[in-house]
C-alpha cells in the first residue's frame, strides 16, 4: 500500500506544528502507523509533541560527513551502512508514533552524493509507515533536497493575512519548480480563522490553489500549547481537531 505523505507548509506562526500533531492524532485514531518528520530548524513539532532527548538528522549528517572523509571512494557500501545505522539511531520511537527531527545543517559545501544516500535511506524508512507527516518550512526545498520527493499531499497553512496568502502562492511555485515533486494535491488550509477574508480567498484561488477548508480558533489548543502539553492528547471534542478530521476525510487524504 502506498504511503500517504503530507507536508504542511506556510509562513512562520501559521500553526504547522500543531496541525501536524493533530493530523497524527487523527491517523493514530484510525490505527495507522505514523512517522512524523520535523523539517523546520526551529523544531516546533518536537515541542508540540512534548518529545525530548532525540538526536537530529543534522547531527547524524555531520557524523556521516566525517566518516565520508575517512572512507575510501570504493567503500560506498560501507558508507551506506553507516548512514543506515546513524539514521536508525536518530529515529525516535514511542509506542504510538515515530519521529525524525531534521535539526540544523551547519556544514558548508556541496555533498550531493551524501545527500542522495541520505534521502534514499530516509525514503526507505518512510516507506515502512502508513502515514508520513512533515512539518516543513515556508518552502519545500529542504524536503526535496534532504527528506523525500514522494509528498502525496502538500497543504499550505495561512491566516487572514496578505503575507500568509503570498507565502501560499510562493509555495505552489516552488513545488512546481521542484524536480520530481508531484503531489496528488496541493491546497490551502485557513488555520485559526473563523471566516476567511474573501479577497484573500480570491487571490489564492486565482493563483491556482484550491481552498481545502477552515480550522477555527480553539481555546483548548491554545491553552494546551501554552502549557507545553502534547497535541496528541487533545480532547476528542476539540473544535480544531474535529474540523481538521472532517477536512482530511472529505479530501480523501485519510
Amino acid at each position: 500500500m502506498e504511503t500517504t505523505t503530507i507536508a504542511y507548509l506556510g509562513k512562520g506562526g501559521s500553526g504547522k506544528s500543531i496541525t501536524a500533531s493533530l493530523t497524527a492524532r487523527i491517523a493514530l485514531d484510525q490505527g495507522k502507523k505514523v512517522l512524523l518528520i520535523d523539517a523546520d530548524p526551529a523544531m516546533g513539532l518536537a515541542t508540540a509533541l512534548d518529545v525530548h532527548g532525540f538526536k537530529t538528522i543534522g547531527e547524524a549528517r555531520s557524523e556521516i560527513l566525517r566518516q565520508a572523509k575517512i572512507t575510501k571512494s570504493e567503500e560506498t557500501a560501507r558508507l551506506s551502512e553507516i548512514i543506515d545505522y546513524l539514521l536508525m539511531e536518530a529515529l525516535f520511537e514511542t509506542e504510538k508514533f515515530s519521529l525524525l527531527v531534521m535539526g540544523r545543517t551547519d556544514t558548508v559545501g556541496c555533498y550531493c552524493s551524501i545527500n542522495s544516500l541520505l534521502r534514499e535511506t530516509l525514503g526507505v524508512i518512510a516507506g515502512q509507515f502508513d502515514v508520513v507527516i512533515i512539518d516543513a518550512e515556508a518552502g519545500i526545498e529542504q524536503i526535496n533536497r534532504e527528506v523525500t520527493r514522494s509528498v502525496t499531499h502538500a497543504v499550505v497553512l495561512t491566516d487572514n493575512s496578505l503575507r500568509g496568502a503570498k507565502t501560499a502562492l510562493l509555495a505552489r511555485e516552488t513545488i512546481e519548480a521542484s524536480p520530481g515533486m508531484t503531489p496528488k494535491k496541493t491546497g490551502v488550509l485557513f488555520n485559526r480563522v473563523d471566516t476567511p477574508d474573501p479577497e484573500l480567498v480570491k487571490l489564492i484561488e486565482d493563483g491556482g490553489l484550491p481552498i481545502l477548508g477552515v480550522v477555527p480558533p480553539d481555546p483548548v489548543v491554545t491553552l494546551r500549547d501554552s502549557r507545553g502539553l502534547s497535541a496528541l492528547e487533545m480532547p476528542a471534542d476539540s473544535a480544531a481537531l474535529l474540523a481538521l478530521r472532517e477536512i482530511l476525510e472529505r479530501e480523501g487524504i485519510f
